[in-house]
């Protein structure tokens, strides 16, 4: 009996051995496992600390990107207006450039007429013409100081007295001639009268 108490006793310390080495292995693998959460804790803590400046970076970056976006559309407004007016003012610069065009065209069609006059056949023909002009006024003095230059003295009166009385003129150039006087007298009036 002794033996079997001994032998239950082995048992029974065997089974407390298995029961301390496992409690030890137990006890271990906490600690171990108390190490490794402590570990993971500092960690997070860490990520924690690194992540708020990140989270804080991204909305700074949030919202200058919000703003850039907002000043981008204004810029594009203010691109496409000024692209606007600028067309528009383009178009008013080439269609008054194309009228000041068109009015030189004009001029330039009117003053080809007139080229000619530059020429020095021109030129000749206006120093011919002058020359015409002043023949002509020296003529024009000439009548207005003697009317009729082939004329003698006596057709000249018997022209003045034409014209002073012509119906008188006519009545005495035919008017019977008297016989009295020579045939030599009348014939010379006869003469006279034409």
């Amino acid at each position: 009996m002794t033996t079997e108490r001994l032998h239950m006793a082995i048992k029974n310390f065997d089974n407390m051995n298995q029961m301390v080495e496992r409690y030890t292995r137990l006890c271990r693998a906490y600690v171990k496992l108390s190490e490794r959460f402590h570990q993971l804790d500092v960690e997070h803590m860490k990520l924690k600390g690194n992540m708020v400046p990140l989270l804080k970076a991204v909305k700074a970056y949030r919202s200058q990107n919000a703003q850039l976006v907002r000043q981008n559309q204004e810029l594009q407004q203010a691109l496409a207006n000024a692209d606007t007016l600028h067309r528009s003012e383009v178009q008013n610069l080439v269609a008054t450039y194309e009228e000041q065009l068109e009015s030189l065209k004009t001029q330039v069609d009117e003053l080809k007429a007139l080229e000619w006059f530059a020429t020095e056949e021109a030129h000749r023909d206006l120093a011919e013409a002058e020359h015409q002009i002043a023949l002509d006024e020296e003529t024009f003095q000439e009548i207005a100081q003697d009317d009729l230059p082939d004329l003698t003295e006596d057709e000249k009166a018997l022209l003045v007295e034409y014209h002073a009385n012509p119906a008188n003129f006519v009545e005495q150039s035919f008017a019977p001639v008297p016989l009295e006087q020579g045939s030599s007298n009348g014939s010379a009036a006869l003469e006279a009268a034409f």
